[in-house]
């Protein structure tokens, strides 16, 4: 029998957002909901490839899955937009535990190694290049991440005191290290409960959980690396 993998689903008007919850990293966006729950099932298997890059081995019976919607929630903003909200599922109020902190750090490391060996060596003209009708040149994509992650541990009420160096790849580098040294050590008391950040708060959903931040420390990157990939597929050099 095949196994039920989970999807949630944020839908807006134009566009929808969906997520795996117990494959961190792995998402889509799609037009419709339909085409969104028909996409993810491909980019699960993307998800298990990419974990055999990194030296893991997928049992068989872990292929032979179906995909069903777990959660919904319907938006007023489109899911698919840079800043929009970040909703809060009940597949990610439950606490966690130093498992799941030490899967999270371990897909970061993977991130991060596809990160380095792709950007390391580009050229100042490539990093600052900007297609016509993209928003981020690759220089800024890097430095909005090595920005974002600590961002992320604000949601918890954490204020992590980071480096930002003016060297691009040494401020990945230092907020990464800050980023982990924190969350390798998460105290016991951050690992449960909803937070309502009062730091840049949202005022469409501002509800946080430490799940929800091991999620998206993950996503993120995964996230501007699919759109670094696609900024260098439109390189003219």
């Amino acid at each position: 029998m095949a196994t039920k993998i989970p999807v949630c689903l944020e839908v807006g008007s134009e566009s929808t957002g969906a997520f795996v919850p117990s494959c961190p990293g792995c998402w889509v966006f799609r037009r419709t909901p339909e085409s969104a729950m028909a996409k993810v099932k491909t980019a699960i298997v993307d998800w298990f490839e990419w974990l055999e890059r990194h030296g893991e081995q997928i049992p068989a019976k872990n292929r032979d899955f179906e995909v069903e919607a777990s959660e919904m929630l319907r938006v007023t903003y489109n899911p698919v937009e840079a800043g929009k909200p970040e909703p809060l599922f009940w597949s990610e109020t439950p606490h966690i535990t130093r498992k799941d902190i030490l899967r999270t750090l371990q897909l970061m490391r993977y991130s991060r190694q596809d990160l380095l060996k792709t950007v390391t060596g580009l050229s100042s003209d490539l990093l600052n290049w900007k297609p016509t009708d993209e928003p981020r040149t690759i220089e800024n994509c890097l430095r909005h991440i090595a920005y974002v992650e600590p961002w992320y541990l604000t949601r918890l009420k954490v204020d992590l005191q980071c480096r930002y160096a003016r060297n691009t790849l040494e401020m990945l580098n230092s907020t990464r290290n800050a980023v982990v040294n924190y969350v390798q050590n998460l105290p016991r008391e951050k690992m449960r409960g909803i937070y309502q950040p009062t730091k840049d708060a949202c005022p469409t959903c501002n509800l946080w959980t430490a799940r929800k931040v091991l999620r998206r420390l993950v996503d993120h990157e995964r996230l501007h690396m699919k759109y670094i990939q696609k900024i260098l597929t439109m390189s003219p050099s």
